[in-house]
């Protein structure tokens, strides 16, 4: 499979004197003012080989026993739990928290009802979110000696075609296209946020980019309801941390009339090592 060409939407430069970028303050702009589409290539990963250490990502094999992913209390009880497992697998942790979920659903998306598919190149995270995770390391006198946080990625739809997920290989990224950015109510609109948030969410400080030419774009086309991608988004190890940038995007190349809307659900993994 050669690889698909695609519009990814970058933040434009600061402009001199411009306050730091944020979100969640308003009702974010439909028009995209700050950003700017490129067409980058993005290669079929399945033809490559990947790794968390490397490249940022994996992707995995999993069969969950859920039964339904719009189920809030089946997904805490039953989804963390082998989240948890498969994560601490991979990496090793000493403790792994699942701490929020989000399932996007495109059609009810376009019908104002849920989130859809996140069409802006980002990183959930900066190296601040040590400082962030801080007053939970002090309440339960926790000194990992190392932090780590991943994010596990699965689409149930039945075609697994519509509006796929897009991973930036991190050793293409450097500092100087990343923008920190706070995002304010983080977590509010979530369907489980059980760590660091109150009920209005909480202000963390994410990673927007702009454009670089460096940037190496891949996807696994046409995942199922048994594969999941874990990519990394946060790690105090590495110094400077370079993230997985991450963003959806239309595959006008193998998308088809009447294929079935994009459905995922997504969770985050924080790590701690002793």
């Amino acid at each position: 499979m050669e690889a698909v060409k695609a519009e990814f939407f970058y933040r434009k430069p600061l402009k001199d004197g411009e306050t730091k970028p944020a979100f969640g303050l308003s009702e974010p702009n439909p028009d995209r003012p700050d950003h700017k589409g490129f067409i980058k290539e993005v290669f079929n990963a399945r033809e490559e080989e990947h790794s968390l250490s490397e490249s940022g990502f994996i992707l995995l094999n999993h069969k969950s026993a859920v039964s339904d992913f719009y189920c809030d209390k089946e997904v805490t009880e039953v989804y963390y739990t082998e989240m948890a497992e498969l994560v601490k697998k991979q990496t090793g942790a000493s403790e792994v928290f699942i701490v929020s979920h989000i399932t996007r659903n495109e059609a009810e998306a376009a019908e104002g009802k849920r989130l859809g598919a996140h069409r802006l190149v980002h990183n959930d995270f900066t190296p601040n979110f040590k400082q962030t995770l801080q007053p939970l390391l002090d309440e339960n006198n926790s000194n990992p000696s190392r932090i780590s946080v991943f994010n596990l990625w699965r689409r149930f739809d039945k075609d697994g075609v519509d509006a796929p997920f897009a991973l930036c290989d991190s050793r293409t990224v450097s500092e100087k296209e990343l923008i920190p950015t706070d995002l304010f109510n983080y977590g509010k609109q979530e369907e489980n946020t059980e760590t660091l948030a109150d009920e209005n969410g909480f202000t963390v400080e994410i990673y927007q980019s702009m454009n670089s030419d460096d940037h190496q774009w891949y996807f696994y086309p046409k995942m199922n309801r048994e594969e999941v991608v874990m990519f990394k988004t946060y790690d105090s190890n590495e110094k400077p941390f370079m993230p997985t940038l991450h963003s959806a995007f239309d595959d006008a190349v193998h998308a088809r009339e009447g294929a079935t809307p994009r459905e995922s659900i997504e969770v985050r993994a924080i790590c701690f090592y002793d």
